[in-house]
């Protein structure tokens, strides 16, 4: 039995450790919004005989950075971090806050708990760092958890109480939500308002005083003037300033009147894109940030009438190519590459005869995704783009339009008016609705059944759009009463009263105004009014109708956008939409 009498349990640290990190969020940590969590544990693998297994610690760890007056303060919440109380003695946590030499050593208690769990840093700078978090347990492989940190130590956001505006009314600079750390004793905050006005602020942003006059400009003259805001630190380094741009456009009326006006349908196209989408990474830039963009062909307009909801939803713009051609048309792709960073999704409209396959494979292999929404013809293509789940998918309202080529090719003329009613207004409550084509005045039968599958007794959740869909209508049993119609005597007619459909308050921040007798631009700028939820008017290139120029008259707005060049909408048609509304001169758009 040899030394049974003095025989002792020995208590050892396993010299192989199983490593099992879980990180809940390990990402960037941004000034004022969000942390990053990490829970680390380094179980024992097992124990042998006459050994007693020591517990595995557990790591967890979240760090975030400051807000406002402690924007350099970042903090580390290490509640729930244990090591075995028979090993705390020897145990320790350490924090590098930069990745480097920036150390911070922690000692556990004798139950195995930190008897600090919040820890506090302050940083001398803004920037980004690596902090890592190690229990030194004795291990070979310590539990680590690592957090990529944003530490800014000021914040600038900034907004305009208007971005139209009367001559001599006031425009205010909110600053509301701008700070600076409370070390900060050299910022200063400046504003050029673009007409060699300035105002300057020094210290904290968030003490300056909303009622502060600095923060109030009137201009003196017509114009669009560039607003810069701009926020610096004084501490000199790359994250020093801070910028926000805007634009004011002022006038006589606050009415502006602008006007898209590319060389080709294409240019037009990329022309209102870059009225409205940022450019991607750039932070100061303070148009929309696209998610997505719709490419169609330009050289027919049935699979692009359906496509302006769908641009809505997908938050980007609906652009042209010619797509007999191999490779997108090159101010096209730029302008996506602009707009996009790599990853993100180009919709195609249509099979391969409407854009090439060499298209597709241009924007593969600049990095980009693409989805294809076609069918056998343009009614099944339009069916596409409304029932999947990649497209429309299967909204419950939908509007039906005209699709066919037509006698004079001119079948397109109601359905442009109905893309930005569809992404805004009917059966906006659900989600907006899609837009399917009927074939003159009957339907495919696919279509048909689709329509047919939305009509329901006591509701109406089917829109006819012009008189050549309303009577498609008909031609379904029991369809009614369940559907509503905007038919007018003309394209004009009906595009004015999906208008007032759309508008049944009189206002609207922005109304469009395209030619009728050619699609490309009305598409291009339908998707344009869809995101800015204003509703689009057709005119003859050289005779304003009368019901458009009622429906100008009729509705309260801040902004009239004419789309297309002298050839589509001619300078005598221009200038009588914008004396309509008080404006002498159309600006660029």
């Amino acid at each position: 039995m040899g030394n049974e009498n003095n025989h002792s349990v020995a208590r050892k640290r396993l010299s192989t450790l199983a490593i099992t990190t879980t990180l809940a969020a390990v990402g960037v940590g941004v000034v004022g919004t969000g942390a990053a969590n990490a829970a680390t544990t380094s179980p024992s693998g097992h124990s042998q005989e006459g050994t007693q297994a020591v517990a595995a610690p557990v790591l967890k760890s979240a760090v975030t950075a400051g807000t406002g007056a402690t924007s350099l303060t970042a903090t580390a919440d290490l509640t729930g971090t244990t090591v075995d109380p028979s090993i705390a003695a020897a145990s320790t946590v350490t924090i590098n806050w930069d990745g480097a030499k920036d150390v911070q050593t922690l000692h556990f208690a004798a139950d195995g708990t930190l008897s600090t769990s919040k820890v506090p840093h302050v940083y001398t700078a803004g920037g980004a760092y690596d902090v890592i978090v190690t229990v030194n347990d004795g291990s070979k492989t310590p539990p680590t958890a690592t957090t990529h940190l944003v530490v800014a130590d000021a914040t600038l956001a900034a907004s305009l109480s208007a971005n139209t505006t009367k001559k001599n009314s006031p425009v205010t600079l909110s600053l509301a939500g701008s700070s600076v750390d409370q070390s900060i004793k050299a910022a200063t905050t400046t504003v050029t308002w673009g007409d060699k006005a300035t105002a300057s602020f020094a210290g904290d942003p968030a003490k300056i005083s909303a009622t502060d006059a600095k923060l109030t400009h009137s201009y003196a003259a017509d114009g669009t003037y560039p607003v810069t805001v701009t926020l610096n630190d004084g501490l000199g380094t790359k994250t020093s300033v801070q910028t926000e741009t805007f634009s004011v456009k002022v006038s006589e009326t606050g009415v502006v009147v602008l006007q898209a006006a590319g060389d080709t349908r294409y240019e037009t196209g990329t022309q209102i894109s870059q009225h409205q989408w940022a450019s991607t990474g750039v932070a100061t830039d303070n148009r929309t940030q696209a998610k997505s963009a719709v490419l169609a062909t330009g050289n027919d307009f049935a699979d692009a009438l359906v496509a302006v909801p769908l641009a809505k939803k997908v938050q980007g713009p609906l652009l042209l190519t010619d797509g007999t051609q191999t490779k997108t048309n090159p101010i096209v792709v730029t302008e996506i590459q602009r707009i996009l960073p790599k990853g993100s999704t180009v919709y195609l409209l249509g099979g391969e005869m409407a854009l090439n396959a060499g298209i597709e494979k241009q924007l593969q292999g600049l990095g980009y995704t693409t989805v294809r929404l076609a069918g056998a013809d343009r009614f099944a293509t339009a069916l596409q783009v409304a029932e999947s789940p990649k497209g429309m998918n299967n909204p419950s309202h939908v509007i039906v339009a005209r699709g066919d080529e037509g006698k004079n090719h001119d079948g397109f003329a109601d359905a442009l008016s109905a893309g930005s009613y569809a992404a805004n207004v009917f059966g906006a409550g659900d989600g907006g609705s899609a837009v399917v084509l009927s074939n003159f005045k009957t339907f495919d039968t696919d279509t048909k059944a689709y329509v047919q599958s939305k009509l329901k007794a006591g509701q109406q959740d089917v829109a006819a759009v012009g008189g050549q869909a309303a009577t498609a209508m008909t031609t379904i049993l029991g369809s009614d009463k369940t559907y509503v119609t905007a038919v007018g005597h003309d394209r004009y007619e009906t595009a004015a009263i999906v208008a007032s459909h759309f508008l049944p308050n009189g206002k609207a921040d922005q109304i469009g105004v395209a030619t009728g007798t050619v699609y490309a631009d009305a598409l291009t700028g339908g998707a344009y009014m869809a995101t800015v939820n204003g509703p689009l008017l057709l005119t003859d290139p050289k005779v304003l109708p009368a019901y458009t120029a009622n429906a100008v008259g009729q509705f309260s707005t801040q902004e009239i956008n004419i789309f297309g060049g002298n050839v589509a909408i001619s300078p005598a048609v221009a200038k009588q939409i914008a004396k309509l509304v008080n404006v002498a001169t159309i600006g660029k758009f």
